[in-house]
């Protein structure tokens, strides 16, 4: 998976303040980990290789940019679109 700056990700600009999650499991499956928060409404999702429920999500709402939870200086951010982990 390719990595990029966060600058060079046209994505970036749809999100402003990061939205505190509503709590940590997934909203559909209530999967306690790894979950993923989006960064345009902070609903909070399942990862691939549970359920997918945060990428159902981002296709379902066209919110491009996720954040894994929990949210730490650890925590990798990803676009969809851009299909990168953002620096």
């Amino acid at each position: 998976m390719a990595t990029i700056p966060r600058a060079d990700c046209p994505h970036i600009s749809t999100v402003s303040d990061a939205p505190a999650p509503a709590n940590s499991a997934c909203a559909e499956c209530a999967a306690p980990a790894p979950t993923r928060v989006c960064l345009t409404c902070g609903h909070v999702g399942c990862c691939d290789s549970t359920r997918g429920h945060a990428t159902a999500h981002a296709q379902a709402s066209g919110h491009p940019i996720i954040r894994s939870l929990p949210l730490s200086t650890g925590s990798f951010t990803w676009c969809y679109e851009c299909k990168a982990y953002l620096q």
